[in-house]
């Protein structure tokens, strides 16, 4: 199976971070969230996963949850 994957652009406002990431869509919103936090040091508490989310604009959503980003 073809490993599908999306590549987005990540902008972090309050430490003016903007980078492009290639991410597979085989993996849930909580690992994105999780990755993202470890990798690039964002400081969200994943101890609470439920009250964790990622915010997209175009299309506008949130993103958080076990559900898979192809989803």
């Amino acid at each position: 199976m073809e490993d599908e994957r999306i590549t987005v652009i990540f902008s972090w406002h309050e430490r003016e971070l903007i980078m492009d990431l290639d991410i597979p869509l085989n993996i849930t919103a909580n690992e994105l969230i999780i990755g993202l936090n470890e990798g690039l040091k964002l400081g969200m508490d994943t101890r609470e996963l439920p009250k964790c989310y990622l915010k997209t604009e175009n299309p506008i959503a949130f993103i958080r949850g076990n559900k898979l980003l192809k989803d």
